[in-house]
């Protein structure tokens, strides 16, 4: 870390993928800071210190360069709180949620879900700083789809959506870590006919990640596929 300048009542600092902006206010005690991104400056960081912040903006870096090939972009900045305690989202605990409404990313710190059991898991693998880093790049996408979405109700997008930010957090990871997903996984991707709904994704999580990396990364035509996603109005999809 580097101080790079000094302004009237605030620092700014240098952190390996980004900015870190406090503002230099004399209250105790600090509840949170804010952060940005220096590579992705549209991604809106608070937290109580800055130990996250490079997880979030490796992630957020990681997700954008997966998403330009599809032609998505952010239309507006993403906020992301990380917090300590674990998340309820929709009746179940989660280590990260995306509110539609707020247009806000919620995710406990990564020594938070180390110590939220005995043994996390992602993908039927114990978690790491990795697989903390693809969680991030599974939220984002939620928040990307929905600013792109031309959806006439949001819960009808879940399995659109979900295929999407099942790919993508599989897309982020490291090559060996993806091959290592996919090779426990035994399964191919969805095929024509198949139908991708989130009841499935509800019995085997990990298959339906890599069924959705490998339909998306090999598709001829990816971009009809995502316009059809963003388009999508009911409660499954029907790979054509």
């Amino acid at each position: 870390m580097k101080k790079c300048q000094s302004e009237f009542f605030q620092s700014i600092r240098c952190f390996g993928y980004g900015l870190v902006i406090v503002p230099a206010i004399w209250v105790y005690p600090v509840v949170a800071s804010e952060y940005r991104c220096a590579a992705t400056p549209e991604i809106l960081i608070s937290a109580p210190d800055d130990s996250m912040v490079d997880y979030v903006c490796d992630a957020a870096d990681r997700t954008i360069r997966f998403l330009n090939r599809y032609t998505l972009q952010s239309q507006r900045p993403i906020a992301i709180e990380i917090i300590e305690q674990s998340i309820d989202h929709e009746g179940y605990m989660a280590y990260g949620s995306y509110d539609r409404q707020s247009d806000r990313i919620l995710m406990m710190s990564l020594p938070a879900i180390l110590h939220s059991s005995q043994a996390p898991e992602m993908y039927s693998m114990p978690f790491d700083a990795e697989h903390y880093v693809g969680a991030f790049a599974h939220e984002i996408t939620h928040a990307i789809f929905q600013h792109n979405a031309n959806s006439a109700k949001d819960d009808w997008s879940n399995a659109a959506q979900e295929y999407l930010a099942h790919a993508t957090q599989l897309g982020v990871l490291s090559d060996s870590r993806r091959a290592e997903i996919i090779d426990a996984a035994a399964t191919g991707p969805w095929e024509s006919g198949d139908e991708i709904s989130v009841t499935y994704m509800g019995f085997n999580p990990t298959g339906f990640a890599v069924k959705s990396y490998l339909h998306l990364s090999g598709l001829s035509d990816p971009e009809a596929f995502i316009t059809l996603l963003l388009n999508h109005k009911w409660l499954y999809v029907s790979v054509p």
